[in-house]
C-alpha cells in the first residue's frame, strides 16, 4: 500500500470518527437549547465573509483567507502577505452588516498582524397610530465592533492566535435607551496533523466580562435601578478539514466542524468548496441543526492583476420564512 493511500485512508478513518461522535454530544442539545435568548451582543454571531458563509460556516479549520479574524485568530498566521477584504450581508428588512479586515506579516514579531471593523446597521421609520406608514422620522440603529488580531506559526504544523476587540451595542440610543460598551477576546489554534493536508482548528471566540447597559431605569414600582448583566455570545468552534483532492490545476477541500455556543445547543456543521484553475471556485455547506438558514451555497473568482491576485465571492443562505440572506465579499492580496 503506497503512503498515500495510508494517509487517505487514515483521514477517511478520522473523519468518520469525528461523525460518529457527533451522535453522543447531540444528547445534550435539549440543555443547550433552554439556554437561548439569554446573552448580549448577538450581532457579533454574524459569519464575516462570502467564502466561509458559502461552506456552511464550517471554516475554523479552513482559516486561510482575511476572514479568518472572525473565525480563527490562529490562521492569520497562515497569512504571509498583505490582504484586505470587505464583506456585505443583506438581511430582509433592509438590515445590513458590513466587516473589514486588513491583515499584514510583521517580519520583527515573528507573525502576522490583523485588524477588522464591523457594523451592523439599519434605520427604522416612526410610526403612530395615527400614521401607521410613518411619520416622516427616521431613527438609526447601529451595532459595531473593532479590534486587532496576532498571529504566529510555533513551529511547522502548529498555528496560534489571540485577538481583542471592543464592542459597542445599541439598545435606542435615539429614543432613550441604554447602550453597552466592552471588550471581548478571540483565542485559536490551528494543527496540521502530518496525514495529507488533515488539520485540526479549534477556537474560543467573543470571550469576555458580562455586558452591562450603562444608566439606569425607572421600574412599574418607581424605584430607580441599574439593568441586569448578560452574558457575552461566547462559542467553542473545533473542525477537522482535508484536501482529498488537491492538484495544480484542482482542489477539493471538505470540512466538518462542531460550535457550542454558550446560549444554545450544539451545531453540526459541514462544508465543501471545489477550486479549478486557481481562478474559480463553487461551495456548498449544510448546518444539521439549525431551524433556519440550515443549507448554503456560493461561488468565487480570483482575477490577477499584475502582482495583485482579487476576490470576488457570493453566498447564498435559505432561510425559509425569512427570506434568503446574500452575502458579497471583495479583497485583495497584495
Amino acid at each position: 500500500m503506497t503512503s498515500r493511500s495510508r494517509a487517505a485512508r487514515t483521514a477517511v478513518l478520522l473523519a468518520t470518527l469525528v461523525v460518529l461522535f457527533a451522535p453522543s454530544r447531540a444528547r445534550a442539545e435539549a440543555v443547550g437549547g433552554q439556554r437561548a435568548g439569554t446573552s448580549a451582543g448577538t450581532f457579533l454571531k454574524i459569519g464575516v465573509g462570502a467564502r466561509a458563509e458559502g461552506m456552511g460556516e464550517a471554516f475554523v479549520a479552513v482559516a486561510n483567507d482575511p476572514s479568518t479574524i472572525y473565525w480563527n485568530p490562529a490562521g492569520v498566521a497562515s497569512i504571509i502577505r498583505r490582504e484586505a477584504m470587505v464583506s456585505h450581508t443583506e438581511y430582509p428588512a433592509e438590515i445590513g452588516y458590513d466587516h473589514f479586515t486588513y491583515i499584514a506579516p510583521i517580519q520583527k514579531l515573528g507573525g502576522s498582524i490583523g485588524v477588522q471593523v464591523g457594523v451592523l446597521h439599519t434605520d427604522i421609520a416612526q410610526t403612530t397610530e395615527e400614521r401607521p406608514f410613518g411619520t416622516g422620522v427616521t431613527f438609526t440603529y447601529a451595532d459595531w465592533q473593532a479590534g486587532a488580531t496576532y498571529g504566529r506559526r510555533l513551529t511547522d504544523r502548529l498555528l496560534i492566535g489571540v485577538g481583542g476587540k471592543f464592542v459597542h451595542e445599541d439598545l435606542g440610543n435615539d429614543v432613550g435607551g441604554p447602550s453597552i460598551n466592552t471588550w471581548l477576546i478571540d483565542i485559536g489554534s490551528i494543527y496540521y496533523l502530518g496525514i495529507s493536508s488533515v488539520r485540526i482548528g479549534m477556537a474560543l471566540a467573543h470571550f469576555g466580562p458580562d455586558f452591562q447597559p450603562s444608566g439606569t431605569f425607572t421600574s412599574t414600582t418607581g424605584e430607580t435601578r441599574a439593568y441586569d448583566n448578560f452574558s457575552p455570545p461566547t462559542t467553542f468552534r473545533f473542525g477537522v478539514a482535508w484536501e482529498p483532492i488537491e492538484h495544480e490545476n484542482q482542489r477539493l477541500t471538505t470540512s466538518i466542524e462542531f460550535n457550542q455556543p454558550s446560549d444554545n445547543r450544539l451545531d453540526t456543521k459541514a462544508g465543501l468548496e471545489y477550486e479549478f484553475a486557481r481562478r474559480f471556485a463553487v461551495r456548498t455547506g449544510y448546518n444539521v441543526n439549525a431551524d433556519a438558514f440550515n443549507f448554503a451555497a456560493g461561488a468565487g473568482f480570483y482575477p490577477q492583476f499584475g502582482s495583485v491576485r482579487g476576490t470576488f465571492d457570493y453566498a447564498y443562505t435559505d432561510g425559509g420564512d425569512l427570506g434568503a440572506v446574500h452575502r458579497i465579499s471583495v479583497g485583495a492580496r497584495f
